[in-house]
C-alpha cells in the first residue's frame, strides 16, 4: 500500500498529528519525589488515572482511557510473568520499558493500517534501594527517563513548562503534606493554559476538588507492610483541599 518511502512517512506525520489533536485536552499526571518516597496524582472529570502496576511501581496515564487500559493491562501481564520465570526483584520498569512495551508501541505507531493508541503514560518505581526511577513513554514507543520527577498531559508546551518547574523545586525534600500542596499548586498554574480553549475545565482548585476526581497516590519506602503502594485516603484528600484553598 505504501511502496514509497515518502508516502509512508507523510503516513505517519499524519499519524502524529492525528493522535496530538485528540491527546490535546489531557489533563495532567505529576509524579515527584518526596521525603519518604514517590506522589503520583492528578485531576480527571473520570476516574482512571493512577494505577499500581507491580509490588513497587506505580503508572499514570493521559488519553483514552480504553487504551491506558489495554496498556496498563498489557504491562501487569509483563510484570507478573519476568516476577515468575526470574524473580520480584528483577521486575524493573526499565526492562518492562526496553523490552516490553516500548517496541510494542512503536510496531503500533508504524503499522499504518492499525489504529494508533492515543496514550502518554507516565511510570515510576522504587528500586530495592528505596530510590525512585521517573520515565514519560509516548504513543509512538519513545520514552524518556528522569530523576527528579515529571509530568505527562496531552498539551506538550503545559508539558515541557510543568517539567521545568518540578526540576527547580526541591520536592525530595518536602514532607508528604508539603509535596501534596507544590503538586497541587503546579497544576492549578497547569490549568490557566487550558482555561482559554475548553469553559469545562474548573477555573480554581476548590472547583477542580468539588467537580472533578483527584486521584493520588503514594510509592512509601519506609513501611513495615510488603505492600509500598497506597492511594490516599478522604481524610488525606480533605485536609489537602484545606490547605490549598
Amino acid at each position: 500500500m505504501f511502496e514509497e518511502p515518502y508516502r509512508w512517512m507523510e503516513a505517519v506525520s499524519t499519524r502524529h498529528n492525528y493522535v496530538q489533536e485528540k491527546l490535546k485536552m489531557g489533563q495532567p499526571v505529576i509524579s515527584v519525589p518526596y521525603d519518604d518516597g514517590v506522589l503520583v496524582m492528578g485531576f480527571s472529570p473520570q476516574q482512571g488515572k493512577v494505577f499500581e502496576v507491580y509490588d513497587r511501581i506505580a503508572l499514570g496515564g493521559v488519553g483514552h482511557p480504553a487504551d491506558v487500559e489495554r496498556l496498563r493491562m498489557s504491562l501487569l501481564d509483563m510484570a507478573h510473568l519476568e516476577g515468575f520465570n526470574r524473580s520480584a526483584q528483577d521486575v524493573t520498569l526499565a526492562r518492562l520499558l526496553q523490552f516490553g512495551i516500548a517496541p510494542a508501541l512503536k510496531q503500533n505507531f508504524e503499522e499504518i493500517q492499525r489504529a494508533p493508541y492515543i496514550i502518554r503514560l507516565l511510570l515510576v518505581e522504587l528500586d530495592g534501594a528505596g530510590h525512585p526511577n521517573f520515565f514519560r513513554v509516548n504513543y509512538d514507543g519513545h520514552w524518556e527517563t528522569f530523576k527528579s520527577g515529571t509530568v505527562i498531559a496531552g498539551n506538550e508546551k503545559v508539558m515541557d513548562e510543568m517539567q521545568k518547574k518540578i526540576q527547580d523545586t526541591p520536592f525530595a525534600t518536602f514532607k508528604l503534606d508539603k509535596a501534596l500542596e507544590e503538586t497541587c499548586r503546579l497544576w492549578n498554574e497547569s490549568r490557566k493554559e487550558y482555561e482559554h480553549d475548553d469553559k469545562t475545565i474548573p477555573r480554581t482548585l476548590n472547583e477542580a476538588f468539588d467537580r472533578w476526581y483527584l486521584e493520588a497516590a503514594v510509592l512509601s519506602g519506609k513501611v513495615e507492610r510488603r505492600a509500598i503502594y497506597r492511594a490516599l485516603n478522604e481524610e488525606e484528600i480533605g485536609k489537602l483541599k484545606s490547605s490549598v484553598s
